[in-house]
């Protein structure tokens, strides 16, 4: 069946020792990200920086970290099948999180993107006998 494996591209080493925090886990052929956040992928030190000016620049930056860390695992965007994004005061911010994702979504996977004018999104995992 073989055990996951718990990665992270070289310059994250110093965060794998100091928290314990890996990039990804894989198994067989199936990849899991760790939660990317916009960072600066370019790590010198254990302090995580963060690059961004604007909440644009921020999800920008995400979204390469994500490229960055699914490319250590020798994949990409056109492989991913499914997204959670997590964030914080959408009370402020949502109209601007909902245009920004959406174009992220776009340039980064194409037609096949969710539709991010919907308030709610239901997902559902079932089995089957057959």
């Amino acid at each position: 069946m073989g055990s996951p494996q718990l990665s992270s591209p070289a310059n994250f080493e110093q965060i794998v020792s100091k928290f314990g925090y890996n990039q990804v886990l894989k198994k067989r052929n199936r990849i899991d990200t760790s939660g990317q956040g916009g960072w600066d992928s370019d790590l010198k030190d254990v302090d995580i920086k963060f690059s961004y000016k604007s909440l644009d620049g921020e999800l920008e930056v995400a979204f390469k970290n994500v490229e960055y860390v699914l490319n250590s695992m020798v994949s990409s965007w056109k492989d991913v099948y499914s997204v959670n994004s997590y964030h914080v005061n959408l009370a402020e911010t949502r109209e601007q999180v909902l245009y920004t994702m959406h174009r992220l979504f776009l340039k980064y996977i194409g037609t096949r993107g969710p539709i991010w004018e919907m308030n709610a999104d239901i997902i559902a995992t079932a089995f089957t006998e057959q």
